[in-house]
């Protein structure tokens, strides 16, 4: 079916249908790829678990999405939140380009951090799991660093994305904004129970 004009909008047409129904009809499963991680790092979530938490998620939130890669953190001082010792940041995931997600390689737990991280990003940690000590010590127990990199940082770069994804189709610019960052988190939540 062809689209016609109605008083000045457009009707029937694929562009205008909810994300659902445009993820079901285009949806395309990404690629999800791995980079041997730094010395003494590692992809505390494998492929096949990132894999797992897109099916769960569903293709409403990967639609659009490409590529998932596990890297290397970039180099010291390069996008870091957070130190780890005296001469590594923390760095966790990003959404790189038009669906291009990226996970980074971290270091073997425990973390000891020479000063403490953000309030926000403790709280986020100990809400995946981790165990905080006031002494700058970060401890993952059993699969929490997994949970916390599929549940945490990717579902939140899948919120930039749908985001993102929204705007672009709109013709708007896909600008970080603090509204952005906060439906990112919304998403990311709501993607989180899709995992438990």
């Amino acid at each position: 079916m062809r689209p016609f004009r109605i008083m000045g909008r457009m009707s029937g047409s694929l562009r205008t249908d909810p994300r659902p129904i445009r993820a079901a009809r285009r949806a395309r499963f990404p690629v999800v790829r791995v980079r041997r991680p730094g010395h003494r790092r590692h992809h505390p979530a494998p492929p096949a678990d990132v894999r797992a938490a897109l099916r769960a998620f569903g293709e409403e939130f990967y639609y659009g999405v490409r590529s998932v890669e596990l890297r290397p953190a970039p180099a010291p001082g390069v996008g870091a939140v957070a130190g780890v010792g005296a001469d590594s940041r923390l760095v966790f995931g990003s959404l790189v380009g038009p669906g291009e997600i990226v996970l980074y390689d971290q270091p073997l737990p425990p973390w000891r951090f020479p000063h403490p991280p953000a309030p926000w990003l403790l709280a986020e940690f100990a809400a995946a799991g981790a165990d905080v000590r006031d002494d700058g010590v970060v401890s993952w127990p059993g699969d929490t660093l997994r949970h916390f990199m599929l549940g945490h940082v990717l579902a939140h770069e899948l919120g930039h994305h749908v985001v993102q994804h929204e705007r672009r189709l709109r013709g708007e610019r896909g600008v970080r904004t603090r509204e952005h960052e906060a439906r990112a988190d919304l998403i990311a939540a709501r993607l989180r129970r899709l995992l438990d």
